[in-house]
């Protein structure tokens, strides 16, 4: 009886596991307006989806199902979409799109930030943030703003990640309020947003 006691109550413990990522529960706190990348300001001009004002909402609410959702959607776009910068593809060192077929780090951004719209996700809970990488270079990543904390999809990892454990500098964000905004990350907080 306590063997079975025992397997049962492992058996829950790795459910949650794949459930909900582990985390501290840390949120990137934004300060004053940042500039608005180049790329993006162009983007919003030639009529892209992903500008303008929006709806602020509380983070989403997690669920198993939605955990599910979110991984899924940043494996198969980061599969679908051949990695090609604009300057090979373009000719222009920055061209936003939301991608078909190949694109870089904003392109697999605009198309998992689409994605996750369409599956249930709110405009304000889904912020495109510039990251410095370790190497310095800047990068673009998705944010997903929950109540679990804010957590990372990005091109190069197939992970999502809570801001807590992702090894970049955060630069700017999106604003809840109106896409065409960005905001400065002046640091992380675990109190929520």
């Amino acid at each position: 009886m306590k063997f079975e006691i025992h397997i049962a109550a492992a058996a829950f413990a790795a459910l949650m596991v794949t459930c909900a990522p582990a985390s501290a529960k840390t949120w990137l706190k934004t300060g004053g307006a940042s500039k608005t990348p180049f790329g993006h300001y162009e983007y919003c001009k030639r009529g892209g989806r992903h500008c303008g004002s929006q709806r602020a909402v509380a983070p989403a609410q997690m669920t198993e199902s939605r955990w599910a959702k979110i991984r899924r959607i940043n494996t198969t776009v980061n599969k679908q979409i051949k990695p090609v910068l604009d300057i090979n593809s373009r000719g222009v060192n920055e061209y936003w799109e939301v991608p078909k077929s190949q694109g870089d780090c904003e392109d697999y951004s605009l198309l998992k930030r689409s994605r996750m719209i369409a599956a249930g996700f709110k405009a304000s809970q889904l912020p495109l943030t510039k990251v410095r990488l370790p190497n310095g270079q800047a990068h673009i990543v998705l944010v997903v703003r929950t109540d679990e904390g804010d957590y990372v999809l990005d091109n190069l990892s197939n992970r999502v990640q809570p801001v807590s454990k992702v090894r970049y500098r955060f630069l700017s964000m999106q604003a809840s309020n109106n896409a065409n905004n960005w905001l400065t990350i002046s640091g992380k907080t675990s109190s929520p947003i």
